[in-house]
């Protein structure tokens, strides 16, 4: 069989190129990371983490972990580093592991009692560990819609239009569950507008609630400490929802009397196979 060695030849050079290209941006990667893990300005967690994500090491990663991490709801918080490395390639996928690894030390900022953050809060933040990954990956996000729609499926016809589940909570004390939705119509007055659902602990989940109020979101200051506020129009008072305090992670219902109740963070969808 007869072969062109001048075409060969010049295939063969052609691709050279592209190998080298391929292996010059490799190597201008891998000397991004290397020189964060160098640099004297840049804290220890952050070197580890960066190193963690450079070689790929999903084990190494779940170690350098605050726990629980919290995800979107209706996804799981993370809550062991176990859990963290079968889920690690949900979270860090190639977008948010080529932002890490090709950041410069110039993208690592520190916010004071807030730790260090990558492209001012953009993507992840560290303290002693990661302890917030405000990047939401495509798997994620299409995992968040798909459980979105089954849960409002599964609320009373009456609450289903036009809503989008924000958080599921449950009084340890009275069992009661709080559900708090949001709108998604898109009209201007509707922005900033949020429900409240309440059940009692033998309530059926999918008729009406046993009390629903309407209201907002506020946040206040520096720290933008998150608020939200619903209206008892017939007591003419109002729950204020505090998804966090100063003084726990747990949320905080105050209710018109001004009693606190604590609640724990939960899943309509595992309370509704439950039910």
């Amino acid at each position: 069989m007869y072969i062109n060695r001048t075409a060969l030849i010049m295939a063969l050079v052609a691709g050279l190129p592209l190998v080298n290209c391929g292996n010059s941006k490799n190597k201008m990667e891998q000397d991004t990371a290397v020189a964060v893990e160098n640099a004297d300005s840049i804290p220890e967690s952050v070197k580890k983490l960066v190193k963690a994500v450079a070689d790929d090491d999903k084990d190494g990663f779940s170690q350098l972990v605050s726990y629980p991490l919290q995800r979107p709801y209706p996804l799981h918080d993370i809550e062991t580093p176990e859990q963290m490395s079968e889920y690690y390639h949900n979270l860090v996928d190639d977008s948010l592991r080529n932002v890490i690894i090709k950041a410069g030390v110039d993208k690592w900022s520190e916010y004071g009692w807030r730790g260090w953050s990558l492209d001012d809060g953009r993507y992840i933040w560290v303290d002693e560990n990661v302890y917030d990954v405000n990047y939401i990956s495509n798997s994620e996000l299409r995992n968040i819609d798909s459980l979105q729609r089954v849960e409002i499926a599964s609320l009373a016809p009456e609450l289903r239009e036009g809503w989008r589940p924000m958080m599921c909570l449950k009084s340890s004390d009275s069992g009661k569950i709080y559900r708090v939705d949001t709108r998604t119509t898109g009209k201007p007055e509707e922005i900033n507008h949020y429900r409240l659902a309440v059940y009692g602990s033998g309530d059926d989940l999918a008729a009406l609630p046993a009390q629903l109020l309407e209201g907002e979101m506020e946040v206040d200051g520096s720290a933008g400490s998150v608020s939200y506020h619903f209206h008892d129009k017939a007591a003419a008072s109002d729950y204020i929802l505090l998804p966090e305090s100063t003084e726990s992670i747990d949320p905080v219902i105050i209710k018109p009397s001004g009693d606190n109740v604590t609640l724990k963070r939960t899943y309509w969808h595992e309370l509704v196979r439950k039910h």
